[in-house]
């Protein structure tokens, strides 16, 4: 009889070890967002990005990125980046002041994650440093 109580102690303690989840999951529960912020614009170089975020789950989804010149015509092309190694390049092309190129990664956000544009000239040559956002 001693022998079975413990048997049976073992599987319900087993099943307990179970249910908890680990450290891993708790610690990127505690990152993802309660609310997210709609859409964030950064501007610098010259250029801007605009990301925006829709809710996900418990967490955000960046379903929009946008980058354009924001100081006059530039010739060249856009670079997207952000995090899971998510990257997307523009044609290259003239920019008009205010033309957006629009991208569309569809990728969850976490607090921290950073969403980048920089600009290269006709040559492949950088213009501008990382103008990026983060939640």
């Amino acid at each position: 009889m001693r022998k079975l109580v413990l048997a049976v102690l073992a599987v319900l303690a087993g099943l307990t070890l179970l249910s908890v989840p680990s450290t891993a999951q708790a610690a990127r529960s505690a990152k993802a967002l309660v609310s997210c912020p709609g859409d964030k614009t950064e501007t610098g170089d010259g250029i801007a990005v605009k990301v925006y975020y829709v809710p996900y789950g418990s967490g955000c989804q960046v379903n929009h990125v946008q980058a354009w010149s924001a100081s006059g015509s530039k010739y060249g092309h856009f670079n997207l980046f952000g995090p899971y190694g998510w990257s997307d390049n523009s044609p290259t092309k003239s920019w008009g002041w205010g033309e957006p190129y629009n991208s569309y990664p569809w990728v969850v956000a976490w607090s921290g994650h950073l969403w980048c544009a920089k600009f290269y000239d006709g040559n492949n040559q950088p213009v501008t440093g990382n103008i990026c956002v983060t939640i």
